[in-house]
């Protein structure tokens, strides 16, 4: 056996788990939602196909577009905060703050815990009564804006949404702060040699060669928001009615709830589709801007 053919069976040996695991736990249960869609099905009695009536029924449900219009906000607010935050802070450690390792760890913690109790814990945080934030409105003089987070529909959705926002903030941190430590030390040596300041030294030379490891965490970021199910539903069940749940949370009540398997399967194929959408639309962003 030639040398080309062993090193050709010496990959396809690692590959081949990695092929099996991704086929039979992701793309057939895809393919099997994808049918579960056209499908009217309780999860008991027959599927009957009824073809695209769920997503047609879905384009008219009113509080589909009200998940639907809830996720997209929360892919603009975690994109808008934790990425700026997430890097800004891994530049900081970076540029050998003191403590960093101290640091680091204490921003990558929130990450390792379960989302189902810092879910918990915030929800406490937003008890009118013995709630921490209303404590330090009231300690700072603000009484007036004291609310019942969770009850208070202008505050809700923002409510539900800021423990996800900053528990995945150190994710980002750790990811910036392993890209900015492989930035050739020689590029920010010569750009502080010829009198460039930290700032302008981040913005035009360390910046460009992240760019890749930016890209990376934008994705991580969108498809994380996309399929964001924990908070909202540990802290308020999506309600009232959905006006504080998204795409999965009503998916999640539609199928499992509601046992209406063939709408739920419907909204899991639109998320599909919206992730898909967004991730080559950044891709082809991210080449047009390197050409």
């Amino acid at each position: 056996m030639s040398s080309k053919k062993k090193e050709n069976l010496f990959a396809a040996g690692f590959l081949l788990p990695v092929f099996v695991i991704y086929t039979v736990f992701l793309f057939l249960p895809l393919v099997n939602t994808a049918f579960y869609s056209l499908t009217k099905w309780n999860g008991v009695t027959d599927k009957v196909f009824t073809g695209i009536k769920n997503y047609q029924e879905l384009f008219y449900n009113s509080d589909y577009w009200i998940t639907f219009r809830n996720t997209v906000k929360l892919v603009v607010i975690t994109l808008a905060i934790q990425i700026p935050v997430g890097l800004l802070l891994a530049y900081l450690l970076y540029i050998k703050t003191k403590g960093a390792k101290l640091f680091r760890t204490v921003f990558f913690l929130p990450v390792v815990i379960a989302p189902v109790a810092i879910s918990l814990m915030f929800s406490l945080f937003y008890n009118s009564e013995i709630g921490v934030f209303n404590r330090i409105l009231e300690m700072m003089g603000l009484g007036r804006f004291q609310t019942n987070w969770l009850s208070n529909t202008k505050t809700l959705l923002y409510a539900v949404m800021a423990p996800q926002v900053w528990q995945y903030i150190g994710l980002y941190v750790t990811i910036f702060l392993g890209a900015l430590q492989s930035v050739p030390e020689e590029l920010v040596e010569s750009a502080e040699i010829d009198g460039a300041g930290k700032i302008r030294t981040f913005f035009y030379v360390v910046l460009p060669q992240i760019t890749d490891f930016t890209n990376i965490c934008i994705i991580l970021c969108v498809t994380g928001s996309l399929k964001a199910f924990e908070h909202s539903w540990i802290m308020t069940g999506g309600g009232p009615g959905v006006r504080s749940a998204y795409l999965g949370v009503y998916m999640y009540k539609t199928a499992f709830v509601n046992s209406d398997f063939g709408t739920g399967s419907a909204i899991t194929m639109t998320i599909v589709a919206l992730s898909l959408v967004i991730t080559v639309l950044l891709k082809s962003i991210s080449a047009f801007r390197k050409e």
